[in-house]
């Protein structure tokens, strides 16, 4: 019960005595009773409705950025006597992007009532959110009284990155990345591994037909063919605050995350093996794997990426990334300088397929802070330009992409613009 009320009340109950004793008459008295009765009916009202119960969840704890989230808010009166209006602040995720991170919903509700209440939100922010604790307000039909109790459990929500497709032709990338020549891979040659046969289906070519086996059994069987690809890449994210630009869901990093995530997904679908490091105020390294199981691993160390500043990530991951066997290096970062370039040239050398997936940081942010700084942008611009094209003149491939980036039709044409 708040106590600014029953204060207010005290007060009002006593100034009304004080004037039907000194006036008298049958008026004031009246007014003075009346009172008392109403700010008794609404104490106990209120009291009464502190029995009023809620409880707030979600239908999943792991989602995906863009995706929709059903909260279900059940509000319950245990009380016998009717609730003119409850009204629940629930504690967000912050992935809502609501303000405040806060819901309120208001319901009336009848003796011994149930309501149970929905709204899909969409998730718009990747990582791992707490939430769930809600401040329920009720009081008595007057509006004279209110009580308050805090009530509901802490809980967690996961929202994984999100996930563009970006096709399932590798060639696009991996001709320029690892060599490979579209269309050099065929099912049932050096590619495939022969595994057994099988009953003939519509569709399957004559050339697939297994004719002795056929002969003996009486009934057409085709060649059955597994996939020997051995193929795999590795992505290193740049996750260093000071190599990126904008906040939330807007910023360069998450553009990174998205297409670390996407890239992943992409190798997974296509049989390729995949693996991830990440650098940063807080490195995380997962060598190169197979299967669905491996790629959640993947979505889950992208989850908790944050921007912050760490050693040099060239360094820190020479050993681990570059000591294994030679594969694709996807590098995504937003800075690039000569010492790094000078890195990068060096491991081509050495045989390594590279990658450099570069973020163009002035176009993130906000547009009237990024105006103030036009000329060091340009500085960086021209000198940015100049290690792109020493990288491609070292057989390095480099994909420019900006805020405004559709990386779905990049990786369909993928055509390398201009710095």
């Amino acid at each position: 019960m708040e106590v600014g009320a029953i204060i207010k009340a005290v007060i009002w109950l006593g100034l009304v005595f004080l004037y039907a004793y000194m006036a008298g008459g049958k008026v004031p008295y009246f007014l003075f009773y009346t009172s008392l009765i109403i700010f008794a009916v609404g104490f106990v009202w209120a009291s009464i409705n502190r029995r009023v119960t809620a409880n707030c969840y979600t239908e999943t704890q792991s989602t995906q950025v863009g995706s929709k989230v059903k909260v279900i808010l059940e509000v319950e009166n245990r009380s016998g006597w009717p609730v003119p209006w409850v009204q629940c602040w629930v504690r967000m995720p912050g992935t809502f992007c609501l303000p405040d991170n806060l819901g309120c919903y208001t319901v009336s509700l009848r003796p011994h009532e149930k309501k149970v209440l929905h709204e899909e939100l969409e998730c718009r922010q990747r990582g791992r959110f707490g939430w769930g604790n809600m401040l329920v307000r009720t009081g008595d039909i007057f509006g004279l009284f209110t009580s308050s109790q805090h009530i509901g459990e802490i809980r967690e929500i996961a929202v994984l990155p999100e996930i563009y497709d970006l096709g399932d032709d590798l060639s696009k990338i991996y001709s320029q990345g690892l060599g490979i020549i579209p269309g050099s891979v065929r099912k049932g040659r050096s590619g495939s591994e022969f595994i057994g046969v099988r009953k003939y289906d519509t569709g399957d070519g004559i050339s697939r037909i297994h004719w002795k086996a056929s002969a003996k059994s009486q009934n057409l069987l085709v060649k059955e063919f597994q996939e020997n690809n051995s193929y795999g890449f590795m992505i290193i994210l740049d996750a260093d605050e000071r190599h990126h630009a904008g906040s939330g869901p807007e910023s360069s990093l998450e553009k990174g995350v998205t297409l670390a995530a996407s890239l992943a997904a992409m190798g997974t679908r296509n049989n390729y093996g995949t693996g991830i490091a990440v650098s940063g105020g807080e490195s995380a390294h997962i060598p190169i794997g197979y299967g669905k199981s491996h790629f959640n691993l993947i979505l889950e160390t992208l989850v908790g990426v944050r921007a912050q500043a760490g050693p040099d990530s060239w360094e820190r991951f020479s050993e681990s990334v570059f000591a294994g066997k030679k594969c694709g290096i996807y590098v995504i970062t937003g800075f690039i300088d000569s010492n790094f370039g000078d890195r990068l040239v060096r491991m081509k050398n050495r045989g390594w397929e590279i990658v450099v997936f570069l973020l163009k940081t002035e176009t993130f942010g906000d547009w009237e802070i990024r105006a103030e700084s036009r000329q060091a942008e340009s500085r960086q611009a021209e000198s940015r330009q100049k290690e792109v094209l020493r990288l491609r003149a070292g057989g390095i491939s480099v994909v420019m992409a900006d805020r405004d980036t559709d990386l779905r039709l990049l990786f369909r044409g993928l055509e390398y613009g201009s710095c």
